[in-house]
């Protein structure tokens, strides 16, 4: 683990507690916080840009506009009600619209194209476009949301099937979930193909979690079929796929444990089921502050982290104790 990049800090002490939500692009760090306020911060010195306080509820996820002018930066922003904000790089709030609290709680805020974006929730995802004007919604499908998985692991592409629903979404984008049980590779954009990931929105499966009863198999899948199961020491969290970002693309895949590790591994390699997963050199991307540097599978007690975002060789990841940063080796 010596050669993990070392999380650290920002240099102000606004974001050492109640961050709830984080995303990136190549120059900013977007923060949500359990106040309602939305941040953004500039990656190369950690001064802020703004601090607003947009919602009186949780931010429960945030996405910086990807392909916005570069004269008039946007942020999007959804909270706990299912309020959705878009809001400039002054920290004001330029539209707003909300998703029907019977289409379920916000959990992922997804480009799609310039001012359009998808939001995923418990139940669904939606399509938006002129995110600065009029917030034009587009239909609602429930297709994202009819997967489950019991808890053993098996995995259902068929909602109440399982014990635990989950949705479906492309893990280019953070995501605020409880567990993450598989991916699969989808349909080729430009040189690869999507990564899409299956989570576990499920709160109660927090229990399991905490219990040390939770399944901790991780299954991949590529044309359909299951090429791969990971078996880890702790349950996945979150995963996200560096293939088709906007600046700083390639072919990574990080992977979030419930323990607090974060590893690194090739795409390609594990959509190839003539790899082995011994052979798959998967290597822990960054080292907390406090860590001795001893690289050991069992030490699974690094501190409750919540989510994080990868972006253009950076990382960002937040928990009880509040968001840290690095850049990878």
């Amino acid at each position: 683990m010596t050669d993990a990049a070392k999380l650290a800090r920002l240099p102000n002490d606004d974001y050492n507690r109640d961050v709830t939500a984080v995303a990136m692009d190549d120059r900013f760090y977007l923060i949500g916080q359990v106040d309602g306020s939305l941040s953004a911060v500039y990656i190369s010195n950690g001064n802020n840009v703004f601090k607003s306080k947009i919602s009186d509820s949780p931010i429960t996820a945030v996405a910086c506009e990807e392909k916005d002018d570069a004269d008039n930066q946007i942020f999007y922003a959804g909270d706990e009600d299912g309020n959705l904000y878009t809001v400039n790089k002054k920290g004001s709030v330029v539209k707003t619209t909300s998703i029907p609290q019977r289409k379920g709680n916000i959990h992922i805020i997804a480009n799609k194209d310039k001012y359009q974006i998808f939001v995923y929730t418990t139940k669904g995802s939606q399509s938006l476009s002129h995110t600065t004007t009029d917030f034009r919604k587009g239909n609602f499908t429930t297709s994202t949301a009819n997967y489950s998985v019991d808890g053993d692991g098996t995995f259902h592409k068929k909602k109440g099937s399982g014990d635990y629903d989950c949705i479906q979404f492309n893990a280019r984008t953070p995501s605020q979930v409880v567990a993450c049980v598989a991916m699969e590779f989808g349909r080729k954009v430009g040189n690869y193909e999507e990564v899409l990931a299956y989570a576990i929105i499920d709160e109660e499966f927090e229990n399991l979690v905490e219990d040390g009863t939770a399944d901790k198999s991780f299954k991949v899948f590529s044309n359909g079929k299951e090429v791969r199961q990971i078996e880890f020491k702790s349950p996945v969290k979150q995963i996200m796929s560096c293939r088709h970002h906007e600046v700083g693309a390639s072919d990574d895949v990080y992977i979030l444990l419930w323990s607090g590790i974060i590893y690194r591994v090739n795409a390609t390699k594990l959509a190839d089921g003539n790899v082995d997963n011994k052979d798959l050199d998967m290597v822990v991307a960054v080292q907390l502050p406090e860590d001795s540097g001893d690289d050991s599978d069992d030490d699974d007690d690094r501190g409750e982290f919540r989510g994080f975002c990868a972006y253009n060789n950076k990382l960002c990841v937040y928990g009880n104790d509040g968001l840290f940063a690095a850049t990878m080796k």
